[in-house]
Parts: structure tokens; sequence; C-alpha cells
């Protein structure tokens, strides 16, 4: 397998945030992806390069310039305005502010004011070096996206940091600043007219790339998601899409404490009944295993050996697919839990016996 990764991921790395009235040690940290990278080595997954640039085009087939051009400047306005040099936190957000003010509200240039319009909540940081880490893991999603097309590739792996599957065309949040996922469908469908499925598997929902490509039938999204999790305010099973877009929208939504039996099988249906219907060209999956049962943000019990049975699954597609790392949190297991939906993947029909009997890689 493919795996494209980027050293410059760890420019990104604000060391506090505001959680629950305190501020406290940041956890989108850049261990995430050392934890990942040396489990990969160790088990001998995949073959390493370095992104291409493609430049801002395929960024801003996403995301607005004047957003983009925000990221890029915050932190030193921030500084100048005498913000903490540990990142941007808003104090004031842009709620129920309708389109006439918020139109009039984007002309400032005043920091202070646009960090509320273009971010929905307190915890995502931008520090110094912020938009390069994020601007290079667009590169790495692209890059990956690329190469299986042109070289004809089963699967290949984007080790992207900060992830992005809540940003939308002019919000971050949820440690997202740029949708990796949907810059990368985006590139697919545009560049080499590919018909796309996004199946995010993150605890929590996509709300950034629902909410770009909710009113499209091209790409179909899909989320399996925890019920009332952060983001809080998206993700409904009523939500459905739009105009072109009704019925390419699914969420499922999946209670606290849901296990292995559980998740295959709603899963596997969801599969049988949504994503191979559809007949996509390509299969993008927003790779959060913060479903894990030691996970310290969520509250699904998925074990290790269930990620191979994922990977698994997500293989019967029968599709080119691409992996793009989203959440998945520090944990002893964030490597191999990765690894495992990769292998799962990767098994071939002889591997099948022992995969459905639960065999994998342990931490």
């Amino acid at each position: 397998m493919l795996i494209v990764h980027t050293e410059k991921h760890r420019l990104h790395n604000p060391k506090l945030y505001f959680s629950l009235g305190r501020m406290s040690p940041y956890p989108e940290q850049p261990s995430r992806v050392e934890t990942i990278l040396a489990a990969l080595k160790k088990n001998q997954i995949g073959t390493f390069e370095e992104p291409i640039d493609f430049g801002l085009e395929p960024i801003l087939a996403i995301h607005s310039e004047r957003y983009i051009s925000y990221l890029q400047t915050a932190y030193d306005r921030w500084i100048v305005k005498g913000g903490d040099a540990n990142g941007v936190i808003p104090d004031t957000f842009a709620v129920h502010l309708s389109s006439m003010y918020r139109d009039i509200s984007l002309r400032s240039q005043n920091v202070l004011s646009q960090m509320g319009l273009f971010t929905f909540d307190a915890a995502t940081v931008i520090a110094k070096d912020t938009y390069t880490a994020a601007y290079e893991a667009c590169q790495v999603a692209l890059t990956a996206s690329h190469k299986l097309v042109q070289d004809g590739l089963p699967s290949a792996y984007a080790l992207c940091r900060p992830p992005g599957h809540h940003s939308a065309e002019e919000l971050l949040g949820g440690f997202c600043f740029f949708n990796n996922a949907a810059v990368a469908a985006e590139y697919l469908i545009r560049h080499h007219n590919k018909k796309v499925v996004i199946l995010d598997i993150d605890y929590h929902h996509g709300n950034g790339t629902q909410t770009i490509f909710y009113q499209r039938s091209n790409p179909m999204f899909v989320s399996l998601h925890a019920v009332d999790s952060d983001p809080y305010y998206w993700g409904t099973e009523e939500e459905r899409g739009e105009g072109e877009g009704l019925g390419y929208n699914v969420n499922v939504v999946l209670p606290d404490g849901t296990g292995d039996e559980l998740y295959l099988e709603t899963l596997e249906k969801t599969i049988q009944s949504h994503i191979i219907p559809y007949n996509p060209d390509v299969l993008i999956i927003s790779l959060g295993v913060d479903t894990f049962e030691g996970d310290p943000v969520g509250t699904f019990k998925i074990t290790s050996p269930c990620f191979t049975k994922i990977g698994k699954l997500i293989k019967s597609v029968g599709v080119p697919t691409l992996f793009i790392q989203e959440g998945g949190y520090d944990s002893p297991e964030l490597g191999v839990n990765v690894c495992n939906v990769l292998e799962g993947f990767q098994a071939t029909k002889e591997d099948d016996e022992t995969t459905l009997n639960g065999d994998a890689i342990e931490p």
C-alpha cells in the first residue's frame, strides 16, 4: 500500500486548548502521527512517499479565498492584538447572524471579529505555523488520490495531520482547518472524472464534509458516528441532502457503548444498502479510529481485532480505496488500530478465514 506522509505536520503544535471551562493539553498532538508511523514500520505495511505540491487550486475548489487568507494571517494579527502565543482561541462567535450582517462583518480586518465568523468552537487553535501544516496535509491527500488513480493502485493511505472532516468551506473546528477528504474527492471528480463515495467512520460526525457536498449527488457522503457527540449540531439521520443531493447524504447514528458486533453489522448493512448500489469508481475513507474502546474521547467499545474486520468490510466494496486519517487520539493502541484496518483491507483470500476468526495485530 502506498503511504503518503510529511514531517511538516509537526509545524502545527499548540500546547493548550479550552475545554470544560479550563485550559488543558491539546489532544491533537504530533505524537499521534509518530505512534501510527512506528506501527506501520514495525509491521512493514506499505511504501512511504513524500507529497507532491499541487498548489492552492485544489484547496480553492473547496475553501473560499477569504477563509484561506484568514488562516494564513490570523496568528500574526492575533499576536499584534495582544493574543497569547499559544494560538488563536476565539471568545466571540457570530451566532444567529443573518447573511446580510455576516457579509458586512466579513469586510472587517479585525482578527477578533473574523475568528468568530470562521470558527464553530473554542477548542481548535491556530498556532504559529498551523496554516503550513494544514496546507501540507491537503497535499498529502491530493498526492495519495492522484497516485491511486494515475498508477492504478488498489489502495493508498494519506497520513494527514491536522485532520479535516469537521472543516467546511469557511469554517474550522474539531481540530480541523482544511477538509482533506473533500479536497481529494473534488480533485478526483474534476480532474479524473470519477464517481466518489466518502465513507466517514470517525467516532464524530463529519459535519464539514456533509456541509460542503450537501446539495451534490457526487460525491455521496456516508457517516457512521455516535449519537449526541461533538460537533452536536449536525449528523441526524433526517439530514439526507438537498436538491440534487437529496438521498446522497447518509447519516447512521450509533448509541453510546456500541461494540464490535453492532458496529460490524451496521457497517456491512450500510455498505450493502447505500455504497455498493451507488457504484462508485473510488471510495474515500475518512479514517477515524477514535471508536476504539481505549480512546480518550469516545464512548464506543470497539476492540483492536475488530478494526481488521472493518478493513475487510471496506474491501468488499471492490473499488480503489483512499484512506485519509482523521481522528484517533493518544492511546498505546492507536497505531495498532490503524494497521489493523489497512491489513484487513489488504487481506488475501487465504487470509479471509483468519481475519473473520478475529486474529489481528495485538497491542
